[in-house]
């Protein structure tokens, strides 16, 4: 679980049941410098990681209908030029976004009443729609 190191409330962004491993991505309107944009969250080898969803490349969005794993589940890509990212890092590793990396979301997982849920942070240029 990442540790949350700033002192703003968190957003609920799904039950933790939502985010299957390797599975389709929570995605979240936010707004970025002021710019409506998208955060996306998934779950990779039992931990939770979210990202603004902006390819480094062209800027345009990663996922294809909520898509952003490859079939193997082991990287994130861009739907439309295929670069490939570490899931846990947003590091690419391929293709025309290299060398370079997603913009990470701090995230965690806390027990919310009877269910465990998804709790972004916000902090810095992104940020929740009001």
């Amino acid at each position: 679980m990442n540790i949350p190191t700033t002192a703003t409330l968190p957003i609920v962004v799904c039950p933790s049941t939502d985010l299957v491993e390797g599975g389709l991505a929570h995605k979240l309107a936010v707004t970025h410098a002021n710019e409506p944009a998208t955060a996306f969250f998934v779950r990779y080898k039992g931990e939770v990681h979210g990202y603004l969803n902006r390819c480094p490349h062209m800027g345009s969005e990663l996922d294809w209908n909520n898509r952003v794993f490859t079939r193997d589940g082991e990287f994130l890509m861009c739907a439309r030029h295929g670069a490939s990212f570490k899931p846990d890092t947003g590091e690419c590793t391929g293709g025309p976004g290299r060398p370079s990396k997603l913009l990470a979301l701090e995230v965690s997982e806390e027990q919310h009443g009877d269910h465990q849920v998804v709790l972004w942070w916000p902090k810095g240029k992104t940020a929740p729609l009001e």
